[in-house]
């Protein structure tokens, strides 16, 4: 470091980094230290950016735009710019508004922290924070400050190729905004579905051998992933709207007005979700944590499974999200769901579902459930549950221990404290549903090797 950041292999009579001898310096000379030391911006240095025509192509109709900034992966650049801005797009920049935008972020820097919060789970603050240290560590310079933009070009970012890897550009027949439910969502390829991954007369086999066509669901609710009393949807729009893994919010939100505090009463002892159903640490929050469903065996989070807890873990919410989710699988698979409160949960739940919007109310004829408690959460109930509702008594359910819809939790737990404080509804749905694609993105390419671990485990 200090050979390259000092003399090098220079010497008292030349410069040690451009090796002129005419000029000389005892350790650079001047021209290269300010040039090294000093941040230059490019607008200073005359840098005109020309987007939209092929190089050396002359604009007959410039617009030029002086210091529009540029946040790019090593730095925020300010530069002139030659621009009509629907031509920004096609240059690999990303406006921060489409009227007359003064801001935009280059491709790689979006995809860079895409990356990096998913993997990472680093905040969107932290990000631009450094963007900032970048191009100016020393806080001599009056950076203008575009974490707002940068911020808002990352939702616009996130939902944009969340539609692209769904195929939504290739439908000419179907505008974005008539995304079907749950479309853009990765659905689990290892679940029983009928048509595509099992034999034609899997319904006709033996009866000693139908498990094998059973598919089992967990539901589960956390509570650190609250949001608080911050915007509104007016100013802070969801633009997924049911697209994915969330539910359609305003049904939702008017059957929760429909329904009054329930009296989720437990003949069981040790469950404190629903001792505090109703008033789970609900001051001051709009959102006091979040309920999900999962397929157990391969725990991928089921698209529409997802809702936002209002006062602690009620029956009306994870109601909501059951019916849901279930939309998106075959009424005529029989269904094993496991859940930590289903000795209680299960009682009136068809009654319940009953009263469901018919967007997620479904034939309860149709389905055979069964239901189960998880093998670890079950040693805290009494001795009637762990007999009834064991997975140990459960025809075909094998090693599968229904704790799998525990683990999104360490994933998603990190970006609770940016969800909580500063996120309205729209960039918090956006967010989450974000990293619950990854979530299941990261379980689909890693079945292969999940599948060969467990079977030579079984040799």
């Amino acid at each position: 470091m200090i050979r390259i950041e000092g003399r090098g292999d220079g010497n008292v009579e030349s410069c040690g980094l451009c090796k002129r001898e005419e000029k000389e310096a005892l350790y650079w000379c001047m021209e290269c230290f300010r040039g090294i030391d000093f941040i230059i911006e490019l607008r200073d240095i005359s840098i005109i950016v020309q987007v939209g025509h092929r190089t050396g192509e002359r604009c007959l109709n410039p617009k030029i735009i002086h210091d529009f900034m540029v946040i790019h992966t090593n730095s925020i650049h300010s530069v002139h710019l030659i621009e009509w801005f629907q031509q920004l797009l096609r240059h690999r920049w990303f406006p921060a508004t489409h009227l007359e935008p003064r801001t935009a972020a280059t491709y790689r820097v979006l995809d860079t922290f895409h990356v990096l919060t998913l993997q990472g789970k680093v905040t969107t603050y932290d990000f631009y924070a450094s963007l900032e240290k970048l191009t100016d560590n020393t806080g001599v310079k009056n950076l203008k400050d575009h974490y707002k933009a940068f911020s808002r070009m990352m939702k616009e970012w996130r939902h944009l190729k969340m539609a692209k890897r769904a195929g939504r550009g290739n439908d000419a027949s179907r505008t974005l905004a008539e995304t079907r439910a749950g479309e853009m969502g990765i659905a689990c390829i290892a679940c029983p579905r009928p048509g595509i991954n099992l034999p034609e007369d899997w319904q006709t086999v033996p009866s000693s051998k139908r498990y094998l066509y059973w598919i089992y669901f967990a539901l589960d609710a956390c509570f650190r992933l609250k949001r608080r009393l911050v915007l509104s949807e007016k100013s802070d729009p969801d633009l997924d709207v049911g697209g994915s893994y969330f539910t359609e919010d305003v049904l939702f939100q008017q059957y929760l007005a429909s329904v009054t505090d329930q009296q989720e009463m437990s003949t069981c002892t040790g469950l404190s979700a629903l001792d505090h159903a109703n008033t789970k640490f609900s001051r001051g929050y709009a959102t006091t944590g979040v309920g999900l469903g999962v397929c157990a065996r391969h725990e991928f989070i089921q698209r529409n499974g997802v809702v936002d807890l209002q006062k602690g873990e009620r029956y009306a919410n994870m109601d909501y999200a059951f019916g849901s989710f279930l939309w998106h699988h075959d009424p005529a698979l029989t269904k094993v769901v496991s859940y930590d409160i289903a000795c209680q949960w299960h009682k009136n739940l068809f009654r319940r579902l009953k009263l469901l919007p018919s967007l997620v109310l479904w034939d309860l004829s149709l389905h055979k459930l069964f239901f189960a408690i998880p093998k670890l959460h079950i040693h805290g109930h009494q001795l009637s549950c762990q007999l009834q509702f064991s997975l140990n008594w459960l025809w075909g359910a094998g090693r599968m221990d229904g704790e799998g819809v525990e683990r999104p939790w360490a994933h998603l737990g990190p970006i609770a404290s940016s969800t909580r404080d500063s996120m309205g509804p729209g960039l918090r749905h956006g967010t989450m549903n974000d990293h619950f694609g990854h979530w299941n993105w990261v379980k689909l390419i890693s079945l292969c090797k999940r599948y060969a671990h467990q079977l030579s485990a079984t040799d």
